[in-house]
């Protein structure tokens, strides 16, 4: 299983679930790796190895790949702006020239099937 994963900081998890609400109307919920970690294992399943990698990415690009409402591009650019100074989104947000970049936190779970 991949999957982006939520910040283990329940208001850094709510200010990227937030964000990513408006950007793509169809996200659910990123979880913590300790709630993926437990869900395996609920339903039987050994997990044998996790591995870690962060998808990197530059806003102006992720945004032209999304589908905010009318007006949310903005709002979501204003929540990453303002991630800059703290890390609010957990993404390691930073500009680059002219670009606001940051990375999305990924996990892979391999279990044994029993």
């Amino acid at each position: 299983m991949t999957d982006l994963l939520a910040s283990q900081d329940p208001v850094k998890a709510a200010a990227f679930h937030r964000m990513e609400c408006l950007r793509d109307p169809s996200h659910a919920r990123a979880l913590p790796l300790t709630e993926l970690e437990t869900l395996f294992g609920d339903v039987g399943l050994r997990l044998r190895r996790t591995a870690f990698y962060q998808l990197a990415s530059d806003l102006d690009g992720v945004l032209a790949r999304s589908f905010p409402a009318p007006g949310d591009a903005e709002r979501i650019r204003a929540m990453f702006v303002a991630s800059i100074a703290d890390d609010g989104l957990a993404l390691g947000t930073y500009r680059y020239k002219d670009q606001i970049r940051f990375a999305y936190p990924v996990a892979i779970l391999v279990a044994d099937v029993p």
